[in-house]
């Protein structure tokens, strides 16, 4: 964001509020128009039987940090980036990993608490979005962002504007059937892309692997099923782990596999990877998402997309990610 922006920004109103609602935690933060989180905090979802109770929770807790910046009179709005968000209708409509079933109209209950305007998207659009504002896709007018955590799924920016189809259910190519009779999904389907690609795709990648190479030596060898996170198979990579590495080579190709019909279809300047698979392991699956991509691409396409693994990392990034959100929200009046 540049100067004029800032300035045009903070003209208004300093700051905004960022919250993403994830499976097992949701967190949100204070943040001024350069990016910078002045204050955040973090509940657990899996706490809150109803969204009610949690929107209460949630706004108590923000009164301090909205006051420890000047009040209310300060703050522009409120994003969310949530797991299946619309982004048309502004409700998480039946998300599978969340603890509250059919459609919660979570937009419209903080605005009513807290007054000010408030805007919710899936969290896939609101990464693109991020990564626009703050990350690597500044500057970008035609790019996709693909969120790896545990789930995946895609925000698109087509000619500098988020692509929301037709009913708001955009980026859902976790759920693309890619071996058929393959892996069982969450989502009730088998062979989706995000039983490959996600932290339970890379962890069941390695258990396979393991059970395919019983004489290969490796760090991962032996750990209970519980131990084997996302955290402890990257730091195996680090050290070299055989085992490791070769689950990433698989797990990259598969994607850049799927980049490639994405790629032929729009023909994105660049696909940005985010998320905690991505951050943690991008640099391991890179080489084979390339690959991946570029050996199945039309010829005279090859080689000219570029893909960038995101620099924004954890609990800063969703944050951040929701607050570009409400930069792009119009504010109204308090009613407070």
């Amino acid at each position: 964001m540049d100067e004029y922006e800032f300035q045009k920004l903070t003209s208004l109103k300093p700051y905004v509020i960022g919250l993403s609602v994830r499976e097992l935690t949701t967190v949100f933060g204070i943040v001024d128009a350069l990016g910078n989180i002045v204050c955040e905090d973090k509940v657990r979802t899996c706490d809150y039987a109803d969204p009610t109770s949690f929107v209460f929770d949630v706004s108590d807790r923000l009164q301090p940090m909205v006051e420890s910046v000047g009040g209310w009179e300060n703050i522009k709005a409120m994003g969310i980036g949530a797991a299946s968000g619309n982004n048309i209708t502004m409700r998480i409509e039946n998300a599978a990993n969340l603890p509250w079933k059919g459609n919660v109209s979570l937009a419209s209950m903080f605005q009513g608490r807290l007054g000010i305007s408030v805007a919710l998207v899936n969290d896939c659009t609101a990464a693109a979005m991020g990564e626009m504002t703050y990350g690597a896709a500044r500057g970008l007018k035609d790019f996709i962002c693909i969120l790896i955590n545990g789930g995946m799924g895609a925000g698109l920016v087509l000619n500098g504007l988020i692509f929301m189809g037709n009913k708001g259910r955009v980026g859902e190519v976790g759920h693309i059937t890619l071996v058929p009779d393959g892996r069982p999904c969450t989502c009730g389907k088998v062979g989706c892309i995000e039983s490959y690609v996600s932290r339970r795709g890379v962890t069941q990648t390695v258990q396979e692997l393991l059970l395919e190479k019983p004489h290969a030596s490796s760090l991962l060898r032996g750990k209970k099923k519980e131990e084997l996170t996302i955290e402890v198979i990257a730091d195996a990579a680090e050290a070299g782990d055989s085992v490791a590495l070769e689950a990433m080579q698989k797990t990259g190709r598969i994607l850049g596999n799927a980049m490639t019909s994405w790629s032929s279809l729009v023909s994105p300047e660049a696909f940005v990877m985010t998320g905690t698979v991505s951050n943690l392991c991008g640099k391991y699956m890179l080489p084979s998402v390339l690959e991946g991509m570029n050996e199945n691409m039309f010829m005279p396409m090859r080689w000219t997309t570029k893909v960038y693994v995101s620099t924004l990392h954890g609990d800063k990034a969703s944050i951040l990610y929701a607050s570009a959100v409400a930069w792009q929200t119009k504010e109204y009046d308090m009613v407070l």
